[in-house]
């Protein structure tokens, strides 16, 4: 079981580490770092998620089951995260940024390559089915996120708002290029089987080999990030941040999976996104809304660090306990 975490997480960890030694070492640069970014956000991964959707085999019954699961685990994370945040006496800027960072999983640039990874050696349908589901997911999830994060953000400063909240979430929302290739994809699914043909072979030779660079550069890019983040500043609260994310996500994460009787790659799915760190995207939005930037960036760097263990955890309770081989 130890050899197939490891050959599952060590490709994963390995191309994180790349990116931080490649800026430890200045190969990588902030602008350079910045362009990395960029072109996994904006080209590679909205690529892949299009292409993926729109070969996606039709949504079984269990997928509605597994989104309800997805937005569940959100909410009781968040609960979670105030009692810790009162336990530990957060107060103001300092607990809305706890709360953020609990329930917001890195579940793009960290979720969808360990999938993939753990897959790599299923047969091409399940691979696929794996990551459809996973993208399908995703979609609501990532609106959910936005919502959630930005109602607890404003709410530490309610006496300061310089704009309306639900203004806030329509705009980063309809800006995601996530969420975007996600629809657009679901709209080609549809449109590909209503006339009953696939994506023309020369359109998908031209678009899969830059979508499949989508995982290396967003695994290189939050390596970069990670590196020019500190630990230091945010003192031991950050310690908080990672045993709320790291541990508790993942004990949430297969408490609501057994309540609801979810087996399979809908499990699967559910607990890697469960382990993920937090997203290197909470910080864009902290800092826009004035939130605790310290915190937050201490908890990107401190959770990506520890997930290696969470997500171990996720796999193991997933061959253990489902009986599944990866």
């Amino acid at each position: 079981m130890i050899g197939t975490l490891l050959q599952t997480l060590t490709p994963v960890f390995f191309l994180i580490a790349t990116g931080v030694f490649l800026r430890h070492i200045r190969f990588l640069d902030a602008n350079m770092e910045s362009a990395l970014n960029r072109l996994a956000y904006w080209v590679a991964l909205p690529l892949f998620i299009t292409i993926k959707m729109a070969q996606a085999p039709i949504p079984k019954a269990e997928t509605l089951q597994v989104c309800l699961a997805s937005l569940l685990i959100t909410v009781l994370m968040i609960v979670a995260a105030y009692v810790v945040a009162a336990l530990f006496r957060f107060k103001g800027r300092g607990r809305g940024a706890l709360v953020h960072v609990a329930f917001r999983g890195n579940i793009a640039y960290v979720g969808l390559p360990v999938i993939a990874f753990a897959l790599r050696n299923e047969p091409q349908e399940i691979q696929l089915e794996a990551q459809s589901l996973a993208i399908l997911i995703m979609t609501p999830l990532v609106l959910f996120y936005n919502l959630l994060a930005v109602m607890v953000l404003e709410w530490e400063r309610r006496h300061e708002q310089e704009s309306h909240p639900v203004a806030t979430w329509l705009k980063a929302s309809s800006r995601n290029p996530l969420i975007l290739a996600s629809v657009l994809g679901l709209i080609l699914n549809v449109l590909l089987n209503l006339f009953h043909v696939s994506v023309p072979k020369l359109i998908g030779d031209c678009i899969t080999p830059l979508g499949s660079t989508a995982f290396p550069l967003a695994l290189l890019a939050i390596g970069a990030r990670i590196r020019s983040l500190s630990l230091a500043k945010a003192g031991p609260q950050v310690l908080v941040a990672c045993l709320l994310k790291n541990l508790i996500g993942v004990l949430v994460g297969w408490g609501c999976i057994v309540l609801m009787g979810l087996e399979g790659l809908g499990a699967l799915v559910l607990l890697v996104f469960s382990a993920t760190p937090t997203a290197v995207a909470s910080y864009v939005l902290v800092d826009q809304l004035d939130g605790d930037r310290d915190l937050t960036a201490a908890a990107i760097a401190g959770t990506t660090l520890m997930s290696l263990l969470s997500l171990s955890a996720g796999l193991w309770l997933y061959i253990h306990y489902y009986g599944h081989t990866l």
